[in-house]
């Protein structure tokens, strides 16, 4: 559970889950034939997971939609978490609860742990991290974004096949407006000011103008030619990866170096 105060954590979790039943559908129509319960023993064990508050009391009276919002946001972070660590969707899961929601909350599938929410920590408390993409995701679908009366997400955006809600209770502007407000608390934190300074700071690049000289930044660049400014320019790009988040395809597995905040 989170302390009074807190943001967000990681650490060991339990997951349990129980099926009570199942039932039959109609290939055709869909619809409900029989309904069967049954009783299993439930399936439990510990990973690493990490959760991150959603201001529940506050947000909770104000948002139309608050749980949909949440468990749509919980979705977003799944579906962009591939284009930060090494993973796909079915190395992670979240709490998929739309009924009184309290944060949104992500673990490891695998049971003991791969590291996967370890590693996407990292990406939290940093500019333009996985919260961003994720509000960027909810806000601009190009399959369902321009539809403002339906806000249930599709297979492009939110829906994850791993929901154990059916890709029910999603609202994705409730969702983009929780993640707002997450965004600004995380923003406030010494931690992200200090990883924002320590990326500002990365990204003065400094090279050799001459045999002579050393030059760094942007004074030095009018020194260059046309063929060196291009490798400095390449070399910054390869430096920050934000515009190989923003691909809306991704081809393969993601395989480029973690950044390290």
């Amino acid at each position: 559970s989170l302390s009074m105060g807190s943001v967000a954590g990681n650490g060991v979790v339990t997951v349990k889950r129980t099926v009570h039943g199942y039932k039959k559908l109609s290939l055709v129509t869909r619809s409900e034939i029989s309904r069967t319960e049954i009783s299993l023993p439930a399936m439990e064990y510990d990973t690493n997971a990490l959760w991150v508050d959603a201001e529940a009391a506050l947000l909770g009276p104000l948002i139309t939609d608050y749980g949909h919002g949440v468990h749509a946001l919980s979705h977003a972070v799944l579906a962009v978490a591939p284009m930060f660590v090494p993973c796909t969707q079915s190395d992670l899961d979240c709490d998929h609860d739309p009924w009184e929601p309290t944060r949104i909350l992500l673990f490891d599938v695998r049971a003991g742990g791969a590291g996967t929410t370890a590693q996407l920590w990292n990406f939290f408390f940093v500019p333009d991290g996985i919260i961003d993409a994720a509000i960027k995701l909810l806000e601009d679908c190009p399959s369902c974004a321009l539809d403002s009366k339906y806000q249930g997400g599709c297979p492009s955006c939110i829906q994850a096949p791993q929901c154990l809600k059916f890709n029910m209770h999603l609202h994705r502007k409730a969702g983009a407006m929780i993640g707002r407000r997450m965004l600004s608390r995380l923003q406030a934190t010494d931690l992200f000011r200090k990883n924002a300074a320590v990326r500002q700071l990365d990204r003065t690049v400094c090279f050799p103008v001459s045999e002579e000289v050393v030059g760094c930044g942007d004074e030095s660049d009018k020194k260059l030619s046309s063929t060196r400014k291009a490798r400095v320019k390449a070399l910054r790009d390869a430096k920050d990866l934000t515009g190989a988040r923003q691909r809306s395809v991704v081809f393969g597995r993601p395989t480029w170096p973690l950044d390290q905040p």
